[in-house]
């Protein structure tokens, strides 16, 4: 599991208005007594702008074959709180205790502790409730990419090499997202780069992200970042161009993809431009109620050496089948983002997943010896609250 766990700025202002707005507030049973009887509010405030506390939970149980080590984890619980405080302004904040995943590679099999950290901490200013204008300050995930930091949002247990090592997965600093139709969306960011809550550099990091959905069950995008991301360096900027592309041809399956290219200069074992290219297609289909599965395909190649510390080509297959149980509306956390997909209550994966890669990397039995394969297998489980 990454660092920690956020959500999408954009989609979370979006969710979260909508979540607190009187026409879309939580689903309670209807009694009696409730029935055309009026909201009624503690200190007599406006339920629609109540706040609203959720969360999730996440625990693992994991198993390397390369090197027989297996755990169990308590890996994740976050608490999230959101609020519309005005007819303009609205905040949304997650505090989150995460564990690092075990890596497989040589030289990194040290015990993962838990970090705790402030992972979403978000003002949302929407200056027209007719405008499509969003301008969002804080702490927020990347909106270039459909892999999550959360792991409710996600379709497998466990994370791609073009999640851990392409691109970034969060800003802080000023985001401005523009919906001009239903059918074309534009992100602007300025922030202090990837993933640092405090800028490395005297320099920011700028992105531009354009979304064309044809449909509401197609949605293609591409975006670039540019900016140095080296410590007191600003001379060195690193590019990153992102495509992604989500399809839901039914109500039952959803199709995605990301596609990266980054380069960063003076970054590779020869002092000269490294580059990088990745990309992840996945599946996913619900064959009811309450089954699952995902099947992904990842693809790393790092030229240059300088996003995973070695020239290799890293590929991996994952099949995940899936137990659902129940649904509801929990905060913003109610769909997988751009699709129909209800998120359950409860979710069961196993994540079965062999890795390969063209250097000897990955762990084995015997210390600092690396093979060139690798298969695990992780169960994880999530709730919702």
């Amino acid at each position: 599991m990454r660092r920690l766990h956020g959500r999408r700025a954009a989609f979370a202002a979006a969710a979260f208005l909508a979540l607190c707005s009187p026409s879309r507030a939580q689903e309670k049973p209807a009694s009696p007594d409730s029935v055309d009887q009026p909201a009624v509010s503690l200190f007599g405030e406006d339920p629609a702008r109540q706040l609203s506390i959720t969360g999730f939970g996440v625990g693992t149980y994991s198993y390397n074959f390369e090197n027989d080590q297996n755990s169990f984890g308590d890996s994740a619980l976050a608490i999230a709180f959101s609020k519309v405080l005005s007819d303009h302004f609205s905040v949304f904040a997650q505090l989150t205790a995460a564990r690092e995943a075990d890596s497989p590679f040589v030289g990194a099999e040290e015990e993962s502790g838990i970090d705790t950290d402030i992972d979403n901490l978000m003002v949302t200013w929407v200056p027209s409730a007719r405008s499509g204008l969003q301008i969002t300050f804080g702490k927020f995930d990347s909106p270039l990419a459909i892999e999550r930091d959360d792991a409710p949002l996600n379709f497998q247990a466990t994370e791609s090499f073009t999640f851990d090592f392409a691109r970034p997965v969060k800003f802080t600093g000023l985001q401005i997202h523009e919906a001009f139709s239903e059918h074309f969306e534009l992100w602007g960011i300025l922030a202090n780069g990837w993933d640092v809550d405090h800028d490395n550099n005297k320099a920011k990091t700028g992105a531009l992200y354009g979304m064309w959905s044809p449909s509401l069950a197609a949605h293609v995008g591409l975006g670039v970042i540019y900016g140095p991301e080296k410590d007191d360096r600003t001379d060195d900027p690193r590019t990153t161009v992102v495509g992604t592309f989500l399809f839901q041809p039914s109500p039952s399956w959803v199709f995605g993809s990301e596609l990266v290219y980054g380069s960063e200069p003076h970054s590779s074992a020869e002092d000269t431009t490294a580059k990088w290219y990745a990309g992840t297609l996945f599946a996913h289909h619900r064959f009811d109620g309450r089954w699952g599965a995902t099947l992904r395909l990842d693809y790393m190649d790092d030229a240059g050496g300088s996003r995973t510390g070695v020239r290799q080509v890293l590929k991996s297959v994952t099949v995940s089948p899936q137990f659902l149980l129940g649904s509801g509306f929990f905060g913003i956390f109610r769909y997988l983002d751009r699709t129909s997909l209800q998120l359950p209550g409860f979710t069961v994966r196993l994540d079965l997943r062999y890795d390969r890669s063209t250097e000897p990397v990955f762990a084995t039995r015997v210390e600092d010896a690396g093979r060139r394969d690798h298969f695990s297998t992780t169960l994880q489980t999530v709730f919702l609250f």
